[in-house]
């Protein structure tokens, strides 16, 4: 109760003075947020880069934040406050200060793409879109560490004792933090290699789909089902991924069986005519049109028809294969061409084997024969 008789003492001058110089910073924070503020957006809009409206912006609230508590500092510092008093509650100011300027760069730190992109288009470079906010949160991270960092030095907890104390324990740590650790460098290895970036369709194992986000450990990924599938940076940077977005060009194949009865006539004027719409559509590169019958096996001939389309847009993509196989259809109907079937042979055994006539097998076969040259004409 000793330390409070500090505050019989003050006087209702002190304490109007107090509270008067509380009102001027107080005054001051709102005059600030409604005209100074305006005011310098104004002027920073006769520039030409974006940075300096981002960085009033990312100030514009720590700004108000210290403005407030100086005004209670200082209308503490007035009053008859013991010496103690006074050393606690500058430390306080200072640790606000400190703890403004950073909470300012860390808002800051979101339009650190802002100045890659100006500087992209002032020198004609291209930026990684997935390198931008990697480093934003770096930056974040750093700027958190240091914020804290001199907070604790203001009140005398030098942080070279505290890793030093901590390196008693470092390889336990380390040993604990492995699997963070690889994924880490696991995130970096991406960044530096650049096998796709945010936005991109890549598949990887049985997981397709768009990459959403990339942190430090692990990176999001949006399957076709639209579900987020997370996974370890460094199972990522281990494994084979397929950029399906870096295709500048789509494949169409299709393997075609034809019935064994098809003729070599009919064959070679369905391929010719296959080959003659591929060459007529400026859709189709002309690099590489496989068009050949493949290969003859014991219930069908296979007919390969294998090409390329320009456009690289998964629904683009299945529209023109679509356009194609009704084509081909209506090719092979035209030339009276069936598509081979799986045939089954069903026996029924019979009760006097050696009194079944075997003109009834023959004949149950040429019946079937005519049914089919029937169906083809």
């Amino acid at each position: 109760m000793e330390q409070l008789n500090w505050i019989l003492k003050i006087t209702w001058l002190d304490g109007l003075i107090s509270i008067g110089i509380f009102l001027v910073f107080f005054f001051a924070r709102e005059l600030f947020s409604k005209y100074f503020l305006k005011l310098v957006t104004r002027l920073s809009k006769l520039s030409k880069t974006p940075v300096d409206d981002a960085l009033i912006g990312a100030f514009r609230r720590p700004v108000a934040f210290i403005l407030f508590f100086a005004g209670i500092y200082l209308a503490l510092m007035y009053l008859p406050m013991p010496h103690q008093w006074k050393s606690i509650a500058t430390l306080l100011f200072k640790s606000s200060a400190i703890f403004s300027i950073g909470w300012g760069f860390f808002i800051f730190s979101d339009a650190i793409g802002i100045f890659f992109h100006h500087m992209g288009d002032r020198y004609d470079l291209q930026f990684n879109t997935i390198v931008i906010p990697f480093l934003a949160k770096i930056m974040k991270f750093i700027v958190v560490v240091f914020t804290i960092v001199m907070i604790l030095d203001q009140w005398n907890y030098h942080v070279t004792g505290l890793i030093t104390g901590l390196g008693i324990g470092g390889l336990a740590i380390a040993m604990a933090a492995k699997d963070t650790l690889s994924n880490l460098f696991g995130g970096f290895v991406i960044i530096t290699d650049a096998p796709f970036t945010i936005g991109d369709l890549i598949q990887m194992g049985s997981i397709e789909g768009f990459v959403e986000d990339i942190n430090f450990r692990s990176t999001r990924i949006r399957t076709m089902d639209q579900a987020i599938v997370t996974v370890p940076n460094s199972t990522l940077a281990n494994s084979p991924i397929t950029n399906l977005s870096k295709m500048d060009k789509r494949r169409i194949s299709f393997n075609l069986p034809l019935d064994l009865e098809t003729t070599n006539e009919q064959i070679k004027r369905c391929l010719g005519q296959i080959r003659q719409m591929l060459l007529n559509d400026s859709e189709v590169y002309e690099d590489r049109k496989l068009i050949y019958l493949d290969k003859i096996t014991s219930s069908s001939m296979n007919l390969l028809v294998d090409f390329y389309i320009k456009s690289i847009d998964a629904e683009e993509w299945l529209k023109e294969k679509e356009k194609y196989t009704y084509a081909i259809l209506e090719i092979l109907q035209n030339e009276g061409v069936e598509l081979a079937t799986t045939r089954s042979l069903m026996v029924v055994p019979s009760q006097n084997n050696q009194e079944q006539p075997d003109t009834h097998r023959d004949d149950k076969n040429q019946t079937e024969r005519e049914q089919r040259s029937r169906s083809r004409e």
